[in-house]
């Protein structure tokens, strides 16, 4: 198969008609709520700048020391009466693939939850009906007159794949963001696991040198920041993902810190010096808006998601295919039918973002069947929709003909509200109040708050998990594809007496 790009021309989208959401006040996780001030509007511009990609500016040749804003713009909103914002990250002109958009981030500002998911999209993405990769859209399509259409495009795609109605875009390249960074004297972040990455790309040459950081507090300058989160040969493009986006709120941290939102001497410094290297839609009047929202923002306000292939991990919806069906190119694909699954992800985590944000229900899986691995399989799908496992494992009855969800009600005697994620995933299970003392006899199982036991009813209804029907895993001739390949994976059970 031919791995070159295909550029594929389509129908203009019919213009949309955008609802518009009043300004209000904002809640972080714990209900406390603020009285927003915006002083000026360097303020509101920088804001989103460090909270949501450590870039700003609209307006060229803005005086911020003369104008005072005391207004803003209604935010356009999806037909959930959110906002999404497309964040996206590229080189520049000084590196090389230039427009290779290898950081893609879809904000949401959810108002109902007063919380915003961030969901990172891998690059390696591979968009089927264009025959390329996700970060080669942007650079495609850009390379024609009209210099908006590859970020027109970039986000119409995003849209097909997520399910999602996207409002707005902004673009930052690397110099952007390494100069925002050392005009605040570095960031501070809190390196997870030691990074030894001898293969980061030195300059813009062909070779490479050592990237090191060592676990622990750390102060980034500008091009240890860029380093931290460009590398991957040895991690992953996922750990990655969460690097960029610890990075986010790093940044604005550091700025409400030095207090340059109520600088106008410091945020026109920074302007300056990253004015040519923005791209977005928002306007002046909505990114004050945003900065309404989002001065007083804390780190429990930000949910952080990552689309990965890991498929008992939270995100975990796409695969690796067999090298040989395209080019030996190393690509990703999603599971299920074209983007169905994923639909079904961003439909139901954005639903309840608000109790998975809260991580307050645990959920114990037991099989009363003497079919191996149903435990193991539905602590697989729950778990990839970000649900947290307390344990899993056999029942003491093994010939449950009904399967059922006990759990622990609220003090008004209601269900968690997460139930119904979970009947949509495994449906037919009736539910029932109160835990039966025996199965919270354990250490690792009395904080369990919700108990799914698996009965032999459960094999009539159950839902085929689309990571047992992947295609492309066995080679075949590299010029041929067959429409109807269906090779498929079947991943063994883990015992079901080991415990989570």
């Amino acid at each position: 198969m031919d791995f070159k790009t295909k550029k594929i021309r389509k129908e203009p989208k019919p213009p949309k008609i955008p609802k518009l959401r009043p300004a209000k006040n904002f809640k972080n996780a714990y209900g406390n709520k603020y009285n927003i001030h915006i002083a000026t509007g360097g303020g509101s511009v920088i804001l989103i700048v460090f909270l949501l990609f450590g870039l700003f500016s609209i307006v060229k040749s803005l005086d911020f020391s003369k104008i005072v804003f005391s207004f803003g713009k209604s935010l356009q909103t999806d037909s959930t009466g959110n906002t999404n914002i497309l964040l996206v990250g590229t080189g520049g002109k000084t590196h090389d693939g230039a427009n290779l958009t290898d950081t893609i981030i879809v904000a949401r500002i959810d108002y109902n939850e007063e919380i915003v998911p961030m969901l990172s999209i891998p690059r390696d993405l591979y968009i089927t009906k264009r025959q390329q990769r996700i970060n080669s859209i942007y650079d495609w399509e850009n390379s024609s007159n009209n210099d908006n259409e590859g970020m027109l495009e970039l986000q119409q795609t995003i849209e097909e794949i997520t399910g999602l109605n996207i409002q707005y875009y902004v673009k930052v390249d690397f110099g952007g963001f390494t100069k925002i960074i050392d005009s605040l004297g570095g960031v501070n972040v809190n390196v997870s696991k030691k990074i030894y990455d001898p293969y980061y790309p030195k300059g813009e040459t062909i070779y490479y040198e050592t990237f090191e950081l060592d676990a622990g507090p750390q102060t980034l300058d500008g091009e240890t920041a860029l380093k931290y989160a460009r590398s991957r040969k040895t991690t992953s493009d996922f750990d990655r993902a969460r690097r960029q986006q610890e990075l986010l709120f790093a940044v604005k941290e550091k700025a409400l810190d030095l207090g340059i939102l109520t600088n106008p001497g410091k945020i026109g410094n920074i302007y300056n010096s990253v004015d040519d290297s923005i791209e977005t839609n928002l306007s002046l009047g909505e990114i004050i808006e945003l900065g309404k929202i989002g001065k007083d923002f804390q780190k429990e306000n930000l949910f952080p998601l990552v689309i990965n292939d890991d498929p008992s991990a939270c995100g975990g919806i796409v695969y690796a295919p067999s090298r040989e069906y395209f080019a030996g190119a190393s690509i990703l694909l999603p599971v299920g039918n074209n983007y169905d699954y994923v639909h079904l992800f961003t439909n139901l985590i954005f639903k309840n973002i608000g109790t998975i944000a809260k991580g307050s229900e645990y959920i114990q899986i037991l099989n009363g069947t003497k079919t191996p691995g149903l435990a193991y399989e539905v602590l697989n799908v729950l778990s990839r929709f970000c649900l947290n496992i307390s344990y899993y494992g056999n029942s003491e009855d093994r010939t449950l003909e009904k399967s059922i969800i006990y759990f622990k009600p609220d003090e008004n005697g209601n269900p968690p509200s997460i139930i119904s994620l979970i009947n949509t995933l495994i449906p037919g299970i009736p539910t029932q109040p109160g835990i039966p003392g025996k199965y919270l006899a354990t250490e690792k199982r009395q904080k369990s708050t919700i108990v799914i036991e698996l009965g032999s009813d459960y094999l009539k209804n159950r839902i085929e998990d689309p990571f047992h029907q992947l295609k492309f895993l066995a080679p075949t001739p590299k010029d041929i594809i067959p429409e109807e390949l269906t090779a498929t994976e079947e991943k063994p059970a883990a015992s079901e007496t080991t415990s989570i």
